[in-house]
């Protein structure tokens, strides 16, 4: 057996078990929404702008008539 076929398993269960934490973490909501509040903290202007423009999209693409509730 050489190198590379002796860390496959390894690097199998490191993957596995990097997956698990992530999909914990995010199984807490809490920890989940701090995650996000620290990544959107760090983008700049134009990348909030995009972020908003990318949802009204999206929202529009889902609901073309405009929202539910009208003034």
């Amino acid at each position: 057996m050489d190198a590379a076929e002796s860390t496959m398993p390894e690097r199998a269960t490191l993957e596995t078990d990097i997956l698990t934490k992530v999909l914990r973490e995010q199984a807490d909501g809490e920890v989940h929404d701090r995650g996000l509040i620290v990544e959107r903290l760090g983008w700049t202007p134009d990348q909030r702008l995009e972020a908003n423009a990318a949802f009204i999209r999206f929202y529009l693409s889902v609901r073309p008539e405009g929202p539910l509730i009208r003034e």
